[in-house]
């Protein structure tokens, strides 16, 4: 399927009057109908030039792109999986209501009011299933015709009981605008549950950060 005349999305800026990138993973496009996501894990790629990233490589890309499927599998069954529709080619197709979270919240301030019970269900399936999942941003999440929230950016998945990445392995993902990784990296290891933490308590995006999530998951653990 040719993608060339589909739309490449971008996400309101949480902060500033500007549109932004989603991620530094893949290029993601919506069909004119609005009704197909492709997320297009292609290398070059001039949605990921907005900033020089030498570690930006065909073999980052694919390594994401085999992360992405694999845990959409895990995943699959639940009501807030997304629906595949095609995997090819390093495409993943899925089923598309026009509109992310941050759309409805940055741009037409019409974000449904069950919001944080949606997500909250969501990160407590997954924490059930034994994974964390850091990108809980609003951009990643998304509602069916149904009002049923559902997620896309399972790349960044963990199993809890493994939680570290190897640096050298992400790099080409890592952006600049915060701290977080360079905070959560050890001896060449990428500990992603603390990035997960951060989400929660700081970094989510939401009207208000997932602080009762965080008790819910780390209640041993003080902020």
């Amino acid at each position: 399927m040719n993608i060339d005349s589909w739309n490449l999305y971008y996400k309101q800026h949480e902060t500033e009057n500007r549109l932004s990138a989603t991620q530094m993973c893949y290029e993601p496009r919506i069909n004119p109908e609005g009704t197909v996501f492709c997320m297009n894990f292609c290398f070059p790629s001039e949605y990921q030039s907005s900033q020089p990233r030498y570690s930006y490589t065909q073999e980052l890309v694919e390594f994401m792109f085999n992360r992405e499927v694999k845990y959409l599998e895990i995943f699959k069954d639940y009501t807030w999986a997304p629906e595949i529709l095609d995997v090819i080619d390093n495409k993943i197709f899925i089923k598309w209501y026009k509109k992310t979270c941050n759309d409805l919240l940055y741009k037409e301030n019409n974000l449904p009011s069950t919001w944080k019970q949606d997500i909250k269900k969501i990160i407590l399936d997954q924490n059930a299933a034994g994974y964390y999942k850091p990108s809980i941003y609003p951009h990643s999440h998304y509602y069916d015709d149904q009002g049923n929230m559902r997620a896309i950016d399972f790349y960044t998945c963990v199993e809890k009981t493994n939680t570290c990445l190897n640096y050298n392995d992400i790099e080409g993902i890592v952006g600049t605008d915060t701290t977080r990784f360079s905070d959560a990296t050890n001896n060449e290891l990428v500990d992603v549950s603390l990035i997960f933490k951060s989400g929660l308590l700081e970094y989510s995006k939401w009207p208000e950060n997932l602080t009762d999530v965080y008790k819910r998951i780390f209640p041993q653990h003080e902020q």
